[in-house]
């Protein structure tokens, strides 16, 4: 990949949940983390891959014929994927009948990506909304990120930056002056325990925090707001959620318009099934009990802009 070009793998028109007005979403691939709870395990490696749809699969072994690594089989369970052989030339995916495969990777340039997003411009203009490049992290590609985000300005485009903070500081030095709004992702404050859980430690996330705060006090943008993914058992620990309450109480007072707490749900297993990876929260689930907790912590730090999102399983246990 080149400087301007750069590998996705979804593109979602009309979101309303990753910034204002009706937004194009951007997944680009590729993340320095591997979060135990990824909702995008797709998203992680940079490098092209497929994964298949066998509810819909007939079958017919076109794919497996076409394969030039033999790294396709039939079985009883459907189409087998060899992850390790797998090149991801997606010669596969282009000879099946059925679209039962999918490529996640393609690799687009600025001037490609930006004509998508203007095909969405009228329900942008309309409804106040963007572009938001999201991921896997998009902190990873400042080289392709910087003239694309100047493009979308030039266009009259809202640009918001979804991020884990984890990049180096040239990166994000190049990112923020076109960015109106930065999602910034604050999941784990320990860092022995963030090393666990998300595969790298905090140091360069807080110097990317820094960074953003230093940069809005002098220049009184881009818009900043805060997630935290509420994982059982991980995330959503009194002493952690206590913690990111006192950065922002201490460090960022007027200089953030929301907190998000993205509460947990396992919409995304059946990614890790097609992708051949386990499942680290079976039977996982938040209920009333969990819902309540949440909300008498958002009570507790009323002055913090809380938002709590995502609850989906508000039954009993």
């Amino acid at each position: 990949m080149s400087k301007l070009t750069v590998r996705i793998f979804k593109v979602e028109s009309l979101n309303t949940h990753n910034g204002p007005g009706y937004r194009t979403v951007v997944y680009l691939k590729g993340c320095p983390l591997s979060c135990n709870w990824c909702h995008n395990p797709e998203g992680i490696s940079v490098q092209p891959e497929i994964w298949i749809k066998n509810s819909t699969c007939i079958g017919c072994e076109s794919c497996v014929d076409e394969c030039p690594v033999d790294a396709l089989a039939l079985t009883e369970h459907g189409i087998n994927i060899d992850r390790k052989a797998c090149n991801g030339c997606f010669d596969c995916a282009n000879v099946c009948p059925t679209k039962s495969i999918e490529k996640l990777g393609e690799e687009i340039s600025v001037d490609e990506l930006l004509k998508r997003v203007m095909d969405d411009k009228p329900f942008m203009d309309s409804s106040g909304g963007g572009v938001t490049l999201t991921g896997g992290e998009p902190g990873m590609y400042p080289g392709f990120i910087e003239p694309f985000f100047k493009k979308c300005r030039e266009n009259g485009i809202h640009t918001a930056f979804d991020t884990s903070g984890y990049m180096p500081i040239s990166y994000l030095e190049k990112i923020l002056p076109f960015t109106d709004l930065i999602f910034f992702d604050l999941k784990i404050i320990d860092d022995a325990r963030a090393k666990k859980l998300t595969g790298q430690e905090t140091k360069r996330i807080f110097k990317s925090l820094q960074l953003v705060k230093d940069y809005i006090r002098v220049n009184g943008k881009p818009e900043l707001q805060f997630r935290t993914p509420l994982i059982p058992g991980s995330t959503d620990k009194k002493e952690n959620l206590e913690l990111i309450a006192a950065i922002l109480e201490n460090d960022f007072q007027e200089l953030y318009t929301k907190w998000e707490l993205c509460m947990f749900n396992d919409l995304c297993e059946d990614k890790y099934q097609r992708m051949g990876q386990k499942w680290k929260y079976p039977g996982k689930k938040y209920n009333m009990k969990d819902y309540n907790r949440i909300c008498k912590f958002e009570e507790k730090h009323s002055d913090k802009h809380i938002e709590i999102t995502g609850f989906v399983g508000k039954e009993e246990v």
